[in-house]
């Protein structure tokens, strides 16, 4: 069974693994057939580590992932695209137990060291984290799990109509999570300081402009650069909120700013019960999110893909299995 190993950071190999065994009760089984890259992935393979997250041995790697269902399942009809939710937590903590499921400290996550990811031809999954996306594409599908990000913050931000958002960065989590603000309501600006990241935004329908174009302040800001909180904290409105999604540097709030500016922080890690939304919002949006489906490789492609550098000229590449 073919997958993508990552053995060492810059260091990934196309490998052959065992087929899998019996299925565990409450787990189906996946054929999976388009897996998008991450922004973490690139970062395992440039670093071998995100924050404490190590890679000591081999991994596979891949979470965004969209396949078709083979068997074992009692809700979904066989040979439905399905997306797949990455993470498995515990269950038992209080952070589960209080619907927080996204803290748990025992989350296995795929692609999050020491636990392999999706980039494999099949996998096993609990199926209450399995959901059907009939009627798109299994490359579609794949998208729930970056959108589902900014659905978790939208949602943390009660927004509605006529809300005004500001997100800094217009990555794919950042335009992903505009996306997810308008599916709200609100009224939605994007920048960034790369004029082809603007040029994305654009392109997906939204308001967008190099980040020294917009002065004025907001009353929701979503950080989505990991690099820009000076910026965010500044066009936050006195008394507004500032969500940190993006992950990147490890210092740059002004906590004086903050607090003389009654300004809310809000830290956005992962997301709860949030596919069913994601996949309803790419249904309604899924022209504009023709952006995000433009380029995708074979899975043998992938290790001189990375070597290159190339995933850096699109704004999602999706790795095909």
């Amino acid at each position: 069974m073919k997958s993508v190993v990552l053995e060492s950071a810059g260091n990934v190999k196309i490998e052959d693994i065992e087929e899998l065994g019996d299925i565990p009760e409450g787990y189906v089984k996946i054929k999976v057939q388009s897996v998008g890259i991450c922004g973490s992935d690139v970062h395992y393979y440039l670093h071998g580590k995100i924050g404490d997250f190590v890679l000591r041995k081999p991994m596979i790697l891949g979470h965004e992932t969209g396949g078709i269902l083979e068997s074992g399942s009692a809700s979904i009809k066989r040979g439905s695209v399905v997306a797949v939710e990455p993470g498995i937590p515990c269950g038992k903590c209080i952070y589960c137990r209080t619907g927080r499921y996204n803290l748990c400290p025992d989350m296995r996550f795929f692609a999050t060291p020491p636990v392999d990811g999706s980039m494999v031809e099949h996998i096993v999954h609990p199926e209450e984290f399995v959901y059907s996306a009939d009627g798109l594409t299994p490359d579609e599908a794949s998208l729930a799990e970056p959108l589902s990000v900014g659905v978790y913050a939208a949602r943390m931000a009660h927004l509605g109509p006529d809300s005004d958002v500001l997100i800094n960065g217009s990555g794919p989590v950042g335009i992903l999570t505009a996306f997810a603000a308008e599916s709200y309501g609100a009224n939605v600006t994007v920048v960034d300081i790369n004029p082809e990241r603007i040029e994305y935004a654009g392109e997906c329908g939204f308001s967008s402009c190099i980040n020294n174009k917009v002065s004025g302040q907001f009353d929701t800001v979503f950080e989505c650069s990991g690099y820009g909180h000076e910026y965010s904290i500044h066009r936050t409105a006195r008394g507004g909120d500032l969500f940190l999604i993006g992950m990147g540097e490890e210092e740059g709030i002004n906590p004086l700013m903050a607090s003389i500016g009654g300004i809310n922080i809000h830290g956005i890690f992962r997301y709860v019960n949030t596919y069913p939304e994601a996949i309803r919002i790419i249904k309604r949006y899924r022209n504009r999110l023709a952006p995000f489906l433009r380029k995708h490789i074979d899975v043998d492609e992938l290790p001189g893909y990375l070597a290159d550098g190339e995933y850096e000229k699109y704004l999602k590449t999706i790795v095909r299995i």
